[in-house]
């Protein structure tokens, strides 16, 4: 993580990582996202606001008192590692190479899944070479490290049984949605990681994925 993530702490560290997911949430569903009492997350905003890592903007909607939400500043957004103009780059790049064939009959999200597809295969392509380590923990934090500079945000931890267990954040595809049956959000990234780490890459459960992250895997020999 960055070094501004870093100084925030526990909970409010746990706060920001909510709101780089959801983009705005309020008070009642921060609370329930983290199992604490509302005026516990007060708090901790209130803390977060003084430091400028978040902002509250009143929402409007139907009968009743403005709804409060809160979301992150761009100091908030900077305490996480990003690369947006590289990870731009190269969704210009493979949307520019697409072929006809390629995108005939196809819907939006379905030409979305092939153009994460390639990016992931040239990015695997790309660093293979370079992952570094003898033991599956050892290779999956250098895989890691290497795809931080895409804005690939994953957290390592190893596992009871020997493997590992990769938590990631700021997934690109998890925003897109659409028909289970045709877009595959997290498959792309599985085989990279596969591909890059080796052994056997599985993806996680919803329920074995901590609330402050977007997608999850366990690596085993």
């Amino acid at each position: 993580m960055a070094a501004a993530l870093r100084r925030v702490d526990g909970t409010r560290e746990e706060i920001l990582a909510l709101l780089r997911r959801e983009e705005s949430m309020s008070v009642d569903d921060l609370a329930h996202e983290l199992g604490l009492a509302g005026a516990t997350v007060r708090r901790h905003l209130d803390v977060l606001q003084r430091d400028n890592f978040v902002r509250v903007t009143q929402v409007r909607g139907g009968t009743g008192r403005p709804r409060h939400v809160f979301s992150l500043t761009e100091a908030g957004a900077d305490a996480f590692p990003h690369h947006y103009v590289r990870m731009t780059q190269r969704l210009l790049g493979e949307i520019v190479a697409l072929g006809e064939d390629e995108t005939a009959g196809r819907s939006g999200h379905q030409i979305a899944g092939v153009i994460f597809d390639r990016m992931a295969q040239r990015i695997s392509d790309e660093y293979a070479s370079q992952v570094r380590g003898t033991t599956l923990e050892q290779r999956a934090r250098s895989a890691v490290e290497l795809i931080a500079e895409e804005g690939l945000d994953f957290e390592v931890s190893a596992r009871a049984d020997g493997g590992v267990r990769l938590l990631g954040r700021g997934c690109l595809c998890t925003r897109i949605g659409g028909d289970p049956s045709t877009v595959r959000p997290c498959e792309h990234d599985r085989q990279m990681l596969e591909a890059l780490i080796g052994g056997s890459v599985r993806a996680l459960a919803p329920e074995e994925i901590p609330h402050q992250f977007q997608c999850g895997y366990a690596v085993s020999a």
